[in-house]
């Protein structure tokens, strides 16, 4: 059984539409975008058919960065880093959903991603130690080695569901302004509107 970490953001709802897994799961982790990404996930899985899960565990003190409205870390490639951010959220997804028989944990990691906890280094690192344990838990990438537009049209994911995606780093509501927003637009733009252009 195959679980994905969702944030609803572009690269998790491709994969849900693409890789259609039996639970997704958002983590509500103290971020301060957490009521965003938690409603944004709960809409696309709902209207994609799929079962939704959610997490709430406060580690706001010991986050970093523009998620926490706080200074970034030492050493913080992006104004959002929140120290071993990825790892925390693929063992608190592995902690509720083994007993219940998942085997794999999908994360919507893309080619573009600057931490290293997005690098296929990490992945290899964190799959060889859920899998050495108990459930034997794999952790993958799928999408590590395409960027974000590349994912949209491997996935056909529809236009008519860019709605209800959420990209924010540091608002409930998207702020517009902030690297996740940016992101959001330029690979809508870079996608759906040079394809209405050409059917046009």
């Amino acid at each position: 059984m195959k679980a994905l970490l969702m944030s609803g953001g572009l690269d998790s709802s491709a994969l849900a539409h693409w890789l259609r897994p039996e639970i997704c799961v958002t983590i509500d982790y103290g971020q301060i975008a957490a009521k965003g990404e938690f409603a944004a996930s709960s809409a696309l899985c709902s209207a994609m058919g799929l079962e939704h899960r959610r997490i709430a565990v406060d580690l706001s003190s010991l986050g970093s960065g523009s998620m926490t409205d706080r200074p970034s870390a030492p050493g913080a490639a992006a104004a959002e880093f929140w120290p071993y951010r990825n790892q925390m959220l693929i063992t608190l997804a592995a902690m509720m959903l083994m007993p219940e028989g998942v085997t794999e944990i999908m994360v919507g990691a893309v080619s573009t991603d600057r931490h290293a906890d997005g690098k296929a280094a990490f992945f290899r690192a964190m799959n060889r130690v859920l899998s050495i344990q108990e459930g034997g838990i794999h952790v993958t990438a799928p999408a590590r080695h395409i960027s974000t537009p590349e994912l949209l049209r491997k996935s056909a994911f529809p236009y008519d569901l860019i709605g209800l995606t959420f990209s924010c780093h540091v608002h409930e509501f998207a702020c517009g302004q902030c690297g996740g927003c940016l992101k959001h637009r330029e690979c809508v733009d870079a996608v759906y509107h040079r394809m209405h252009e050409q059917l046009v």
